[in-house]
């Protein structure tokens, strides 16, 4: 790579140095700001009587949950969160679910949510 000085215009002259970048370089920081553009998320939730009517949304920072989904903590990757939820959901009757969410537009939307296993009759 090419070290390369600029003078830039301020109060004080001052010298630079930046490198350019390669084409494989300038793809990958395009791809990674188009990724982190991508209003797509995944947050944890509990489905507690397995209804659909009364779901609490995992707060990670806060260790505990939300009746809203405002509240719940949202990952970028869904393996994440799914990893998030098998550690959550060790010794309880049952699963924490996912569900995939959009930011759009500055608030949260579903757009699907895990179907849970039946629970076993105990």
């Amino acid at each position: 790579m090419d070290m390369k000085k600029k003078k830039i215009e301020t109060q004080h002259d001052i010298e630079v140095d930046f490198v350019e970048l390669t084409a494989e370089q300038i793809h990958e920081l395009k791809h990674s700001l188009k990724d982190s553009e991508d209003p797509v998320r995944y947050v944890v939730y509990s489905d507690i009587l397995g209804n659909r009517k009364w779901r609490f949304w995992l707060n990670v920072s806060y260790d505990g949950y939300g009746n809203s989904i405002d509240q719940a903590t949202l990952f970028k990757r869904e393996h994440i969160a799914r990893a998030v939820a098998k550690a959550y959901s060790e010794g309880r009757k049952n699963d924490l679910l996912i569900a995939k969410i959009t930011t759009k537009g500055g608030r949260r939307r579903v757009l699907k949510y895990e179907k849970p296993k039946k629970w076993p009759n105990t």
